[in-house]
């Protein structure tokens, strides 16, 4: 199953974008998004996950944002505040938690 599908089965409405430049787009024509989950690493676009997450949190600081990745583990800085790192191979369960876990704390 690919992550869309995990979601999706999860109750969650999903928005795909092929890469982070369509990504930043939907965010700022879109209303009602509450979560972002990127990979680090995408294949087209002008930047990769980190500075995808960097720059949703320095726009829309009510959105949860999960990052993914099987080959680049979060350096120092990597990361804007509150976001939550997960390595692949993702278990579907834990990408579900986790997901909860963010849009529950966006709403405290």
């Amino acid at each position: 199953m690919t992550l869309v599908d995990v979601l999706e089965d999860a109750g969650f409405k999903v928005i795909e974008a092929a890469h982070a430049d369509e990504a930043l787009r939907v965010l700022s024509a879109v209303t009602g998004i509450h979560a972002v989950v990127t990979d680090v690493e995408m294949p087209r676009g002008s930047i990769n996950g980190f500075e995808l997450a960097r720059r949703v949190r320095s726009e829309r600081e009510d959105i949860g944002i999960l990052i993914a990745s099987g080959r680049a583990a979060p350096k120092s800085g990597d990361l804007p505040e509150g976001a939550l790192f997960l390595g692949k191979p993702v278990h579907p369960e834990t990408l579900v938690r986790l997901l909860k876990t963010l849009l529950t704390s966006d709403q405290t």
